[in-house]
């Protein structure tokens, strides 16, 4: 009796490659749009906790911030003995605006503001409740305040 050498692979064995060639490449095209978003995220997370830190310096300062937020910039300015001061926005947030996040819309009170409307942060932490929605171009997340000036990202 003669032994015949196999030659090729079984349909099996070539079932078996196809399979994980298919999940190593899904796992592959899942991680790179990852990093994007992660990106993205975390300056939309910046600008959240910016919002916690004027809500906060307006409690401790004692005074009214009223800011006006645009489609790419925020400026603020500060109550204080019946006049109006700029507030150094940069000094406060070191980083600047978010580089290439946009804001979509607002809404004070569930309410979409209107051009020349400003957020307020009241010295008392008795805040308007706020959700802006912000964007890149690609990704789309809301950044919600309480009345008591808790602010947090949800996508």
């Amino acid at each position: 009796m003669t032994v015949q050498a196999k030659n090729g692979f079984t349909l099996i064995e070539m079932m078996i490659v196809v399979f994980i060639i298919g999940i190593l490449s899904t796992v592959t095209v899942l991680n790179v749009n990852a990093p994007n978003f992660s990106r993205f995220l975390s300056k939309a997370e910046q600008l959240s906790q910016s919002l916690s830190v004027l809500s906060d310096d307006a409690i401790y300062s004692s005074t009214l911030i009223s800011c006006h937020v645009s489609e790419r910039s925020i400026n603020c300015s500060r109550y204080i003995d019946g006049d109006w001061q700029d507030v150094d926005v940069r000094r406060m947030m070191s980083w600047g605006w978010p580089d290439g996040v946009f804001v979509k819309q607002i809404l004070i009170n569930s309410v979409p503001i209107k051009e020349k409307q400003t957020i307020d942060f009241r010295p008392s932490g008795d805040n308007d409740s706020v959700a802006i929605e912000v964007s890149d171009g690609v990704y789309t997340v809301w950044i919600y305040g309480d009345l008591s000036g808790k602010y947090w990202v949800s996508s």
